[in-house]
Parts: C-alpha cells; sequence; structure tokens
C-alpha cells in the first residue's frame, strides 16, 4: 500500500487497524487526525462508516475491499481486488460528487444507503445469506423457509412516485439501486427501482432465492422505474435491507437521492480501464 502511495505522490498514511469490537475506537482516531484523504479498508459497513467521516469532514475517501460482499467497491472501481480500487482512486485527477439514497419514516428515524437497498419481507432472507456464507447451511435452509412461510401472511407495500398517488397494487418486493452501481442503474439523477407484485407459493421461494443470491434482476419484475423520489406505506412495519444491514421502518416512508453525499476519489463510469500494475 505504501509503494502505490508514494507512486501517485501522496505521503504515507496514518494507519488505524483493529477487529471490528474496535471500530468505535478507531473511527474515533480518524475524525480526531483530520486527514485530507480518508480511505477505507473492509466491508460496505465499514466503507459507509468512514465516508460518514469524510463527508463530515468535506473530504474524499476511497473504499477498498476487505469485507464479504464489498458491493460499494464493486461499483466504484468495478473490482474486488484492494490493489486495483486504490490505484484507480489514486490515478483519478480530482473526487466527485458521491450519491446516495436517504430513508425516513414517520418516526424520525432516518438511514442510508450508498450501493441499494430492499424493501419487503424477502429481505429477511438476508439472515439465511450469512448463515450459509458462515457455513451453516441447515440454518440457512431453515431461516429460509421460514421467511417464505411468514412472506404470504405480511402486509401488502403500496408505493407512490412524484407523478402518481399510490398504487392500488400491493408489492411484496421493491429494490433500489443507487446511480452507477450496476449496469442497470446509470441515470445519475435517478434513483433505479424494480417492483416486484405480492404472490405466494413458487413465486416467493423464486424471489427470495433471488435476494438471498443477490440476483434480484433474475425474477419476473412488475415495473421498472427511475425517479428521484418515492413513499411507501402499509399497514405494519416495513422491513428493509440497506447496503446489507437490515432495518424495520414504521408508518409512511419517504426515499430520496442525494446527489452530494460527500466525495469520493473514483472515475466516473465511462472512465473505467484495465488495470497495469506494472506502471
Amino acid at each position: 500500500m505504501g509503494a502505490i502511495f508514494e507512486r501517485y505522490g501522496y505521503g504515507q498514511p496514518d494507519l488505524f487497524v483493529g477487529e471490528s469490537s474496535d471500530m468505535k475506537s478507531m473511527m474515533s482516531k480518524m475524525r480526531d487526525a483530520k486527514g485530507d484523504l480518508l480511505i477505507a479498508f473492509g466491508g460496505d459497513g465499514t466503507a459507509a462508516a468512514v465516508a460518514s467521516i469524510a463527508r463530515d469532514q468535506n473530504v474524499p475517501f476511497i473504499a477498498l475491499p476487505g469485507g464479504t460482499m464489498n458491493m460499494l467497491m464493486q461499483g466504484l472501481y468495478g473490482s474486488d481486488v484492494w490493489q486495483d480500487c486504490l490505484i484507480r482512486g489514486l490515478a483519478v485527477a480530482s473526487p466527485r460528487p458521491m450519491t446516495a439514497g436517504i430513508v425516513r419514516d414517520e418516526s424520525g428515524q432516518t438511514g442510508t444507503f450508498l450501493v441499494g437497498c430492499m424493501f419487503g419481507k424477502p429481505t429477511k432472507m438476508s439472515e439465511a445469506r450469512e448463515d450459509l456464507r458462515d457455513g451453516n447451511v441447515m440454518d440457512a435452509a431453515k431461516g429460509a423457509i421460514e421467511t417464505m412461510k411468514t412472506t404470504s401472511d405480511a402486509s401488502p407495500i403500496r408505493i407512490a412516485l412524484p407523478d402518481r398517488d399510490y398504487d392500488e397494487r400491493s408489492m411484496e418486493l421493491i429494490n433500489v439501486t443507487c446511480p452507477f452501481m450496476d449496469g442497470e442503474a446509470l441515470d445519475p439523477d435517478r434513483l433505479d427501482l424494480t417492483l416486484f407484485d405480492k404472490v405466494t407459493g413458487g413465486s416467493t421461494l423464486s424471489l427470495g432465492v433471488a435476494a438471498l443470491m443477490g440476483n434480484i434482476r433474475q425474477s419476473q419484475a412488475v415495473e421498472n422505474v427511475k425517479t428521484k423520489q418515492f413513499r411507501l406505506r402499509s399497514d405494519s412495519a416495513i422491513e428493509g435491507l440497506l447496503d446489507g444491514e437490515p432495518m424495520t421502518f414504521k408508518g409512511e416512508v419517504t426515499v430520496e437521492l442525494d446527489k452530494n453525499h460527500g466525495l469520493v476519489l473514483a472515475p466516473w463510469p465511462a472512465m473505467s480501464f484495465p488495470i497495469s500494475r506494472e506502471a
């Protein structure tokens, strides 16, 4: 890492290293250090925490993949190899704005996602997914079956877009992606939505497995929408999954795009290029 910094004219960085249990202390030290550039090496949760500090201090950040999913790093740099991500970040002449989705409910609870989120009961499949990654196959299978059973009893979610009132159709799952975070979300000014009807039986299994494997677009979508903002309503709590982190929202939920959610050192998608480590 030091050699890459030197190659691009940067001084040696201060390092704050520890386990996940040390996160609070590391973030505090990073905040007090007031660097000109903040870098996260870890998973999506670590990257989001560092991005928040960078935004507060009005400095850019770089996210390096050291976690399980590394969704943000794939979206920003098109790689899950930390050397590639660091080279692509440091090679950029100037930082660009970071987009994010902001979620608020009637109780005042707020959540943020940098890559994407999902709303609906199938998001509970994330718990089974974590069991599967940890090698607990039986626990994952039991969790997936239980989620499928409860999904059919969940209250429907209705959506309101800026140009229309609440849709009379009920939705079982709503998938949201920030700009440039996959090959379909290419509008810089809008969130990319994929809507799925409330269904039961085999269709629920299909949606659940797709959510579990992270390939939600492989399921049959009702509608694809691009919008800056939308609202959700349900007679019961709305389950959400923001950048892989579960949250539960109550009452009417508002989701909107923040186009200037801090700064990131990353190329614009059209500027992606092959990495040559011999340069």
